[in-house]
């Protein structure tokens, strides 16, 4: 059963055969059903969630009370609110089930307890926090950088099945336009 999981996982959660039953007996799988929040704006992020199966998105409401999305995460990707985690302080963002979902959570603290360990996980927590970094800062230039429409074209070629699995609105607020706007673009496009 343990090389099943591993043959799934041992790749994606980057761990070694070595490490990897160690770090899988400390995961608790669970369910999300739609709608269903995984952490809301003003709590404290205690997990590292991994999708098994699902969609979920993050997302901030402004100080006009719109909702902005910041993030889409799908089947065998990582979620967390890593600020909150890292910092312990209450979360700015929320993170929403947008189908049924199920997940492995990982705890704050035993992910602490494998950082004191040994220097395997500590090398492990460097290259998860890189990657949010390089995630993070993608993201930040996309907005920065590119013009709507290219942000759309962009999206279509990084993550083609978002627009099968979102709704226009929420692609909408990610790309920083209104549904209005992603429809101009659209046909635009499509012409």
């Amino acid at each position: 059963m343990m090389q099943d999981n591993y043959k799934k996982y041992g790749e994606l959660f980057q761990v070694d055969s070595d490490h990897f039953e160690e770090f899988y007996a400390l995961l608790h799988d669970t369910r999300l059903l739609k709608s269903d929040f995984f952490l809301k704006q003003g709590e404290k992020c205690r997990y590292l969630g991994f999708i098994k199966k699902g969609t979920i998105r993050c997302f901030y409401i402004n100080d006009q009370g719109r909702e902005i999305n910041f993030g889409f995460y799908f089947e065998n990707e990582f979620f967390t609110d890593y600020e909150s985690i890292l910092c312990d302080t209450v979360s700015n963002m929320n993170i929403q089930a947008l189908e049924n979902c199920e997940i492995l959570l990982l705890s704050k603290d035993h992910l602490q307890t494998l950082y004191k360990k040994e220097a395997y996980w500590q090398q492990f927590g460097r290259m998860m926090s890189e990657k949010i970094y390089l995630d993070a800062k993608k993201r930040i230039d996309d907005l920065l950088c590119y013009s709507p429409e290219n942000r759309y074209l962009n999206l279509v070629k990084k993550q083609p099945a978002l627009f099968q699995k979102i709704a226009q609105k929420h692609i909408a607020s990610y790309l920083g336009v209104t549904e209005q706007s992603l429809s101009r673009i659209r046909s635009r496009i499509v012409n």
